[in-house]
């Protein structure tokens, strides 16, 4: 059991802006971490003019001293991907660990490597460092496990997936011969998720298989993609629902039959998570913790960032057999029942949190 306390247990340290690593806080908050935990949320990043982002920066950073100084903190878990994001965390993360508290370092950004490698020699030595210096670092995937290992060390690196609640298969239409095919991309629509590839590759696709649709779900570079698709003259076939969440998204989910993510670098993302407990097989690259998620020729299939050409002919193979696509999804389903459900993975990260507070039950480790 937690130790009871009116003061926070575990302050967390994330980001308001849109996007695979802000779902990952919503599903913490709607299956009851946060309560269980007496999480205290920060958002040092927010989306806006860059005068608003740097208040809220403030104003989140002062808050969190005060928190350290009146001893009201048990636990730090920061939530960080790459550029900004790795320095904004980690000054957090320094604090807490120069008052003695525990620090869960969770990287999610799947530039991570690329950052890292734009360095000079001597920075690089400073993010090695800071992993060294948190009680864990959490990643996403084993692969990401070995690169960090790589990095740093001597950091204490520990796995923690991504996960999803599993929806109710009951929900999900009974598609028949002849049905329009529903490609759906959920992602920010910018080139690192590969939109500029895909736009192209399904366009080769539909002229193959006329039934295609393509939904992209995601803020971003709306325009540029929707002026692309004019130019492919695809524009019937391409639907830009912009942001989505809570109903929206599980229709998407629940009436699309693949799911597409040609992305150059990701850790795990939550968007293949959510189509494969759908039961949607799934065409994503081999990139960041992807490989260790998606088994080719079983859930989905994977081919390399930046190839049209293979990217066309595997949104074709699928939606040319609806067998096929059912047999991925079946498989992609119960790759997510067995190691990427909620059931699954919040009782690791909860195991984590009671070493750390328990074992340093004043937030003060030795």
């Amino acid at each position: 059991m937690v130790i009871n306390t009116n003061q926070p247990q575990v302050v967390m340290i994330c980001t308001a802006a849109r996007g695979g690593m802000r779902s990952v806080i919503e599903g913490y908050s709607a299956d009851g971490l946060f309560s269980r935990w007496g999480v205290l949320l920060l958002n040092p990043h927010v989306e806006g003019v860059l005068s608003v982002r740097l208040l809220a920066a403030a104003r989140e950073f002062f808050r969190f001293v005060g928190l350290l100084l009146r001893q009201q903190v048990s636990l730090v878990h920061c939530h960080a991907a790459m550029k900004g994001s790795f320095w904004r965390k980690s000054l957090f993360a320094l604090l807490a660990r120069a008052a003695r508290v525990p620090v869960v370092f969770h990287i999610h950004g799947g530039a991570m490597k690329a950052f890292v490698a734009r360095q000079p020699v001597l920075v690089q030595g400073l993010i090695s460092w800071i992993l060294a210096r948190q009680s864990l670092v959490l990643v996403l995937s084993e692969s990401w496990l070995d690169y960090v290992k790589s990095i740093s060390p001597s950091a204490n690196v520990a796995t923690l997936a991504n996960y999803v609640e599993l929806p109710d298969l009951a929900a999900k239409p009974v598609h028949e011969a002849g049905d329009v095919i529903e490609v759906l991309f959920l992602g920010v629509v910018w080139a690192p998720k590969g939109v500029y590839d895909l736009l192209p590759a399904f366009k080769a696709a539909q002229a193959k298989v006329p039934s295609l649709r393509l939904i992209i779900a995601g803020t971003g570079e709306i325009e540029r993609a929707s002026s692309l698709a004019k130019d492919l003259q695809i524009e019937e076939q391409v639907t830009f629902a912009g942001w989505v969440s809570g109903d929206k998204k599980t229709e998407l989910l629940r009436r699309a039959q693949i799911c597409v993510l040609p992305s150059y670098n990701e850790g795990l993302p939550v968007c293949l998570l959510e189509a494969m407990s759908w039961q949607v097989p799934v065409i994503s690259t081999r990139v960041g913790g992807i490989p260790d998620l998606v088994r080719e020729g079983i859930d989905g299939r994977l081919v390399d960032p930046g190839d049209q050409d293979a990217l066309s002919r595997a949104i074709i193979e699928l939606s040319a057999s609806r067998s096929l696509r059912d047999e991925m999804g079946i498989a992609a389903r119960a790759r997510i029942e067995q190691g990427f459900a909620k059931d699954v993975v919040l009782p690791k990260l909860e195991g984590f949190y009671r070493s750390f507070i328990l074992a340093n039950p004043t937030g003060r480790d030795a």
